[in-house]
Parts: C-alpha cells; structure tokens; sequence
C-alpha cells in the first residue's frame, strides 16, 4: 500500500453526509481492506487495535528491534476508530503541565512534558521519512477563551511552563491577538501553543500502515480479538484464527473497557462529534484561521476545530450520550441533536461561517479517565500483557508517546520510557454500575449549566458547582474479580 500525490477532493458534494470527512471525502485515502487472519500464527508480539496507539507501537518495536516478529490484528480497518475521527490536533502536553507537575511531581511532570514534545518531532521525522502525504504542518495552535470564565481557566497555562523553565511553549494572547487568529468577536484572550499543528488523521494512520508492512510486520484488519488466553506464550483469538505470542499489546482505545474486566471500571466513554463544511478560502482566510494552526476554546466539553488541506472547516465538540458501563451505542457515531448543536455552536461563536454549508457530518466514541491522562499497565500473573488507555481526547501525539513506551515494555527494555511515571496500574476507579452512569450524567448537565452561565457572563449556580467537581471523583485502587466467561 502506498500513499498517492498531492491531489485534493474534487470540490463540493450535494447536500450533507452522514460520515467521516476524512475517509470519504479525500481521494488520497485508498480504503482499502488488508485481508482477515484465517490461520494459527506464531509471534514474538501480537498487537490488537489498528489505531494510533498500536501502529507506533509496531513501527517502535521495528525500529528497536528489526528482528522481532509482529502481528497487528485490528477488530475493522486500521483507523477505524477514534485515530480516524478526531479533529486532527497535534500536540503534546503543554497546556497540561500544571496538571503533570502536580500529579507526577515537578522532575517527573517536566520529564513527561517533553517526552510529548518531542513526540512531535518525532512525528514529523516519521512523516517526512516515510513520505507520508497526511497535510502535517506545524503553525501553532490556538486555544481561545469565548468567555471570562474561560479566560480565567486559560490564565495561569503561560505561568505553569514558565515554572519548568519550558516557557517558549506558551504565549498568551490579547483580546485582539484572539479574534484575529480566529475571527470570533466573542474571544477575550487566548493562549498559543508555539510547537503544535494539524494533521489529516486517517491519512496519517494510512501512512504508519504503509510503514508497519514495509517492516515487516504482519497486519490483519476484519480481524477481532474475541478471546485472550492469559497463558506463557498467550494466545490471542479471532473469529477465524489465533496468534500465539511470547507478549500481547492492547491498544483497544475505547473498546477496552468491555475487552478487559480489569479496565472496566477505568474508563467511561463519551462521544466527540464532528462536522466539516464546503471548501472556501475566502471566508477561512477572512477569519484568519491558516492551515497548521488548529483551534480550541476553554470549555471543558471543548470545542475544537482546524482548516482542511482543502479548505474545509472541521469543528467538533465533545460529550453526548454515555453507554451503560462503558458499551458503545449507536449514538456514539451519529447523533442529530449533537450534530445540530454542534453547527449552532460554530455559527453563533464565528459568524462569518454562517455562509458555510455543512457537507460531513460524524462521530466517534472516545475513552476518558478523571485524571485526563493516559497510562501503560500489564495484566495477567505472567505479566505478558500489556496495553496502553486512556488519552481522553487528546491522542493523536501523545500515542507516539504511549506507542513508543509499549515498545519498550514489551521489549523488556531498560530505558527512561520503560520506567516512566506512566507505567503503572489504574491511576484510579470508577463507582460501580448504575451509580457510574447516573453520576456521569449529572456530572456532565452540571458542567454544561456552569459553562452556559458563563458564556452568558453569570456565575454558575452552587449547586452545578458543587455537581460538576464530581468530575474529579474516584474510588480507591481495588483489585476487580474477574467475571466468569470474561476476557
């Protein structure tokens, strides 16, 4: 498989879509099919998930070790999931440095903070090695506060880095500095991440599989993990084969709370949903968004967005719907209120989109943790298994990081990754069911009432106050029993 030209969509589609931007829309995506695996193989590292996480993990374990032997097994096509879906931002984790020092103390904090940084550059050598045409560009980023809670929210951001000595990362915006970034008359200020950029995701995934088979390893899409043998070797199950592996990587994304019993009350998932207007230059131009700088405002069900190889506006929002006990629904990947709140959002925050016609439309579900940070962990008594979660929202860099971290483990190596502060067990756990899904709920209508009142210019409530702190909530490290038939 191999990446084709420059070319770009033909133009504008009658009427609207219901689906990704990115496969459908873009002539560079091939779509097509690696065949299902339909026989017993024998390898030294089976990875299950085709998404981010488990091409850089495959494409790490090549570069560490060309020798090893990998079998990448993925439940539909590579991308699939939330790495073909999302919004396109690369970054690392500059606006969260605060969060990191704080958690993982300032050596470690600052360690991790540029570990994804340079899981930038790393992308972009990767890119530029393999010839990836995915349309990554590297102009900054914008994160824009459309009211002054949110101005308040995105103050101390600068001040954090600066603490670290990392303050070249941040630059804060004025009032007018924001508007012309983004042309929304509502911004009040903003922050600029100076080392981020944008990407046309499923291109991206296209382009790591591309470099995974020239490796060497063997990738087989339509292929589910439908049982896990915790053996020595293990033995991971499809419905018409198995591979027998010395270890096994699950990068699963948000199908890993229902995949592993250990993990389920780990994760919640929450939908992210997605629109993309016609191609207009003119107006994207007027608004002052240029390619390679993406956008996001300082909500906590942010919105996001970034100008298209084409032209195009992305701009989504996440939260919506929630699955009982981590299931994903239907409504994960499309829902008509969200969608049609989403559009009112981008056309009440940036007016001079209005004349935009909305031509894709889509969502995709997306795994979430408390702490907003994803971790490494290894199950099993023989301690073969190993899988990587938990990137709640942000993942289209930081899976470089984790998939680069995977490597090392699974190598046995003994390396500053192999023993990174994020290799550990569950950094925390759920309430069990229902009392998960009733909190979720109430959490997330306190948050959106609090983020309403603030985009009104009023004080939230106390009472949504109070509910929406209970998005920090968790029940101490318990060992879960392992349900009879489970994984």
């Amino acid at each position: 498989m191999t990446d084709t030209g420059s070319e770009r969509p033909a133009g504008a589609t009658t009427g609207t879509q219901s689906a990704v931007y990115w496969f459908g829309g873009d002539v560079r995506w091939q779509g097509g099919q690696l065949p299902p695996l339909t026989r017993t193989l024998r390898a030294d590292v089976c990875i299950v998930g085709g998404g981010f996480s488990g091409l850089w993990a495959a494409y790490w374990l090549k570069r560490l070790d060309p020798a090893v032997e990998v079998v990448l097994l993925e439940r539909e096509f590579c991308g699939a999931g939330a790495s073909g879906r999302n919004g396109g931002w690369v970054n690392g984790w500059e606006d969260s440095v605060g969060k990191l020092v704080s958690r993982f103390g300032e050596q470690d904090g600052t360690w991790l903070l540029d570990a994804s940084v340079q899981g930038t550059e790393a992308m972009r050598e990767a890119v530029a090695a393999g010839g990836i045409d995915c349309d990554l560009t590297f102009n900054g980023a914008v994160t824009i506060a459309l009211s002054q809670a949110q101005l308040d929210g995105l103050r101390g951001l600068p001040e954090a880095a600066e603490r670290v000595g990392r303050g070249d990362l941040l630059r804060t915006l004025s009032a007018d500095e924001a508007r012309e970034a983004c042309g929304s008359p509502r911004a009040v200020g903003g922050v600029l991440l100076a080392r981020a950029g944008s990407v046309q995701p499923a291109l991206l995934v296209q382009g790591l599989r591309r470099l995974a088979v020239e490796a060497g390893v063997k990738i087989f899409e339509a292929s589910p993990m439908t049982h896990l043998e915790r053996s020595l070797p293990a033995v991971v199950e499809t419905p018409a084969g198995s591979v027998v592996a010395d270890r096994v990587v699950l990068t699963c994304g948000p199908w890993m709370p229902t995949a592993v019993h250990e993990l389920r009350r780990t994760l919640f998932v929450i939908p992210s949903h997605v629109v993309a207007t016609a191609p207009d230059a003119s107006t994207l131009d007027a608004m002052g968004w240029i390619h390679g700088r993406p956008f996001a405002d300082g909500r906590t069900a942010v919105h996001y967005g970034q100008r298209t190889g084409d032209d195009r506006l992305v701009f989504g929002r996440g939260g919506g719907r929630l699955g009982f006990a981590g299931h994903i629904i239907p409504a994960h990947f499309h829902d008509r209120a969200e969608i049609s709140a989403i559009t009112a959002d981008l056309y009440d925050a940036f007016p001079a989109s209005r004349g935009l016609r909305i031509e894709w439309e889509w969502g995709g579900p997306v795994e979430r943790t408390q702490h907003g940070t994803p971790w490494v962990g290894t199950l099993g008594r023989h301690g073969n298994i190993h899988y990587g979660t938990g990137y709640s929202g942000n993942g289209v860099c930081p899976t470089q990081l984790i998939g680069r971290t995977l490597a090392s483990v699974a190598l046995d190596l003994r390396d500053d990754y192999a023993s990174s502060p994020l290799v550990s067990e569950p950094p925390s756990y759920l309430p069990p069911e229902p009392v998960r899904s009733v909190g979720a709920r109430a959490v997330r209508a306190a948050i959106n009432r609090c983020e309403e009142q603030a985009d009104q210019g009023r004080e939230a409530d106390a009472v949504s106050r109070l509910v929406s702190r209970g998005l920090d909530f968790s029940m101490p490290r318990v060992k879960l029993p392992r349900p009879k038939g489970g994984k």
